[in-house]
């Protein structure tokens, strides 16, 4: 999952994060992907405005060629980009996914550095689950603890065994980076996004499933100024492939209202 085996705290940064440039005029853009991937799931939709843009399409921690952070959370990766980007002129951040939570945490945390964020199927609010699935998680909840009891006193396997059979695929592959996973997928950002101050654009595919539009919903109540867009017919992943164009089209209506 990361090419680099170099590792940062969470409180330190000691190695930048690895980033193409397109583009070397105009507003700054920041783009960030989601979970799994690295700054080629952006790529083509950033080609878009490198006419007219300065686009730096980063890694982040434990992806690509940026190091890790130990242990890290939406908010040390937010810190940790901080101290990379310029504070000349605000930057208007394009998150993806896991890269939508960090963007939320930018325009909360580090509101001087930020004019706009734009989130793609952005995640970081908890979907509205039915009764028999919180059920189901709180049995599992109670079942992987017992596991980890269980290892502890008789130095057994049953964790392992347990996250094989229930944990889901990106919490198998993380690796170095569970910790990571973990708090990221039981975090609620309802309250950091209620701080933002800044404008947000926030487009959702109507077929998404990862991050699904009443999350984006929920984000336009939350955030101050919020404009919410949905895409009939595409999906968490080819909203940035085949929905390229239609992105590209919300984004720079987006631009012109912030008179970019």
């Amino acid at each position: 999952m990361t090419s680099d085996p170099t590792i940062l705290k969470a409180e330190d940064n000691t190695s930048d994060w690895y980033h193409q440039t397109l583009g070397d005029n105009g507003q700054s853009l920041i783009w960030l992907h989601g979970w799994g991937q690295n700054h080629t799931a952006l790529s083509r939709l950033a080609n878009l405005f490198k006419a007219d843009h300065i686009n730096k399409i980063y890694d982040q921690p434990g992806f690509g060629k940026t190091p890790l952070i130990v242990d890290g959370g939406t908010a040390d990766y937010a810190d940790n980009l901080a101290k990379q980007l310029s504070p000349d002129q605000p930057h208007i951040i394009i998150g993806h996914s896991y890269g939508g939570r960090v963007a939320i945490q930018m325009a909360s945390r580090h509101p001087e550095l930020i004019k706009a964020i734009v989130l793609i199927g952005g995640a970081g609010i908890p979907r509205t689950r039915s009764l028999a699935f919180k059920l189901k998680a709180a049995f599992l909840k109670q079942l992987g603890r017992a596991a980890r009891l269980i290892d502890s006193l008789f130095k057994s396997n049953l964790q392992e065994r347990y996250s094989k059979r229930f944990g889901s695929s990106d919490y198998r592959n993380a690796g170095t980076l569970r910790t990571t996973f973990v708090k990221a997928v039981t975090e609620n950002l309802t309250n950091i996004a209620k701080q933002i101050k800044v404008p947000a654009l926030l487009i959702y595919g109507s077929d998404d499933t990862e991050a699904p539009p009443e999350i984006g919903k929920k984000y336009e109540e939350a955030i101050a100024i919020a404009r919410y867009e949905e895409l009939e017919g595409f999906d968490h992943w080819d909203i940035l492939d085949r929905g390229a164009y239609q992105c590209e089209a919300l984004i720079r209506t987006f631009f012109k209202d912030l008179n970019l």
